[in-house]
């Protein structure tokens, strides 16, 4: 049984008055503090479900109108909650060294059809295409200090350029294809007609890719003076571009390396269990044909927080991103078996700092 709110939870009234001058007004200050003791206490923290459990509230529809309607500014609420956090956490923080920043992208998946902005989005699950919003955030951790910084909402191409109307519009007879490469195919055939159409010509250029909404994270957080040395980022934005964003701005990476990634041949001597050097084919070689040729008597043991990996380090080139630093790690000491492999611009690091820093990505992924 839900117990109804009958009052601001006493963490949120403790720490509310900092945002007291964003709202106009007193009963607007009551709606701030009432939204946020419901997403804390209540396990159904949907608006509707607010609503109905804050007792004190004589019109059902306040908490709503407070939401979308009243004349406040999320923008400058979420630059204060940073700068406060700043201040707040400023304390336990770590060195700048070892403060990291993660970038992630994930869906939300739990809303009905009529929100705005919701759309089916590719995901590697049993649901290829789950109706969702599908949010690019960052997070900021320093020491034993974590707490989300912003978020970016991503939009399809497609959604956002209204492609399916306009494909109407301009081939009425044309069935919508339901299959990915059929609407490949759709693409290359209709589009240099729809750009002809003046309306349509001013979408596409509202459309941001993943990579570009995370390097708009990485400024943002610039922007807020976060202390920060390290990107901490999934194989999904390990592209050149957000990868030349962060040396320009003077900061590390870290990311997972897909396994069909090339390695450049000519640029590492991998050695086999006899100390000889092994011979490679071709100028390339991608990461999952070169795992089973390391030799199980390369790998380490590598204890981070009382978690042993068996690791092996390299230092190799790959095409777009020059020479990097490889980890892979193996859970187990039973050789060969599942691992992962990351990657750092600093090739000057050891297997134990990597490891280290990018284990605070790990409760991100389980999210």
């Amino acid at each position: 049984m839900q117990l109804p709110i009958v009052a601001p939870a006493p963490l949120v009234v403790a720490h509310a008055d900092v945002f007291r001058d964003l709202c106009e007004n007193r009963r607007q200050f009551h709606h701030f503090q009432h939204y946020l003791t419901g997403l804390i206490v209540l396990d159904n923290n949907s608006l509707a479900n607010m609503t109905r459990g804050v007792l004190e509230s004589a019109d059902k529809t306040n908490l709503s109108r407070f939401c979308s309607e009243a004349p406040w500014f999320q923008a400058h609420v979420n630059d204060r909650r940073i700068t406060y956090l700043l201040q707040q956490t400023k304390a336990v923080r770590a060195p700048k060294t070892d403060a990291v920043l993660i970038l992630d992208a994930t869906l939300c998946e739990p809303v009905g059809s009529l929100f705005a902005y919701v759309d089916r989005h590719d995901h590697h699950g049993d649901d290829p295409y789950p109706l969702a919003h599908h949010p690019v955030t960052s997070h900021d951790v320093s020491g034993p200090g974590r707490f989300p910084l912003d978020l970016r909402l991503y939009r399809r191409d497609e959604e956002l350029t209204q492609w399916e109307t306009f494909v109407h519009t301009h081939f009425p007879d044309r069935p919508m294809p339901t299959t990915k490469k059929d609407r490949t195919r759709l693409h290359k055939e209709g589009d240099p007609i729809l750009f002809e159409d003046a309306d349509f010509q001013k979408l596409p250029q509202q459309f941001r890719t993943k990579i570009a909404l995370g390097i708009d994270l990485l400024e943002a957080a610039i922007r807020h003076k976060v202390p920060l040395s390290v990107l901490l980022f999934d194989s999904w934005s390990l592209a050149e571009e957000l990868v030349s964003m962060a040396r320009y701005r003077h900061k590390d990476g870290i990311s997972v390396l897909k396994k069909h990634r090339n390695l450049e041949t000519n640029s590492f001597v991998l050695k086999d269990t006899t100390g000889k050097p092994l011979r490679l084919e071709g100028p390339h070689i991608s990461v999952e044909d070169l795992v089973p040729l390391i030799p199980s008597t390369a790998y380490r043991a590598v204890t981070v927080r009382d978690k042993t990996s068996w690791t092996f380090t390299l230092a190799v080139r790959i095409p777009g991103l020059g020479k990097v630093r490889r980890v892979v790690s193996c859970e187990h000491a039973a050789l060969p078996g599942t691992s992962a492999v990351l990657v750092t611009n600093r090739v000057d690091w050891s297997a134990p700092r990597i490891m280290a820093l990018y284990l605070p990505r790990w409760p991100i992924e389980m999210l």
